[in-house]
């Protein structure tokens, strides 16, 4: 049984795109998804920065964009990252949820590098480093992402990041992101 499916909607000349996977995607699973969508993946860096503070405590952290929610369980020493826009304010969705999520600390220094400044709720500030792949998918996805919980969107982005797959919804996509090369 294949570990991931494209469904398509729509009428041919625009015709939507939704990946759905019933379990972890690989960096291997990322380059069948692209054959599957006949794309080539475009590549992308993040511009905009994020403000980060280390969990005390176990706590779940829920990473929630327009109503849609993803849970990710922050362990003593994870980072607790908060989304800013270039201008430095919280990235919030529609219903005014702001926009975190918990990356471990052996990734956390891969991903982000400290910048001068603070954020007055969140913490430090940092600045993204690395560029990851990006593939648009026009009607959005349910997939199982790299933390194990299902993450899903109704439009948006497959992001490859080293070993990490996983889906961004695609306001977000465009607010922290450069895109580098066309698909």
């Amino acid at each position: 049984m294949a570990k991931f499916s494209v469904e398509f909607t729509g009428w041919p000349w625009w015709r939507k795109r939704r990946l759905v996977a019933s379990e972890r995607l690989s960096p291997a699973d990322f380059d069948a998804v692209a054959a599957a969508l006949d794309t080539k993946p475009m590549r992308a860096r993040k511009i905009a920065p994020v403000a980060g503070c280390r969990a005390k405590t176990e706590r779940s952290i829920a990473t929630n964009w327009k109503g849609e929610a993803t849970v990710n369980v922050a362990r003593a020493g994870d980072w607790i990252v908060t989304s800013l826009d270039r201008k430095f304010k919280p990235l919030k969705d529609v219903f005014g949820n702001v926009n975190q999520y918990v990356i471990r600390p052996e990734k956390f220094d891969e991903l982000y590098e400290r910048s001068p400044g603070e954020h007055d709720l969140y913490g430090p500030l940092f600045e993204p480093r690395g560029i990851v792949d990006a593939l648009p998918l026009t009607a959005g996805f349910d997939i199982v992402a790299p933390w194990g919980e299902r993450q899903t969107g109704t439009a948006g982005y497959l992001l490859r990041s080293g070993a990490d797959v996983y889906g961004n919804e695609k306001a977000t996509f465009e607010e922290t992101y450069e895109v580098l090369n066309g698909a």
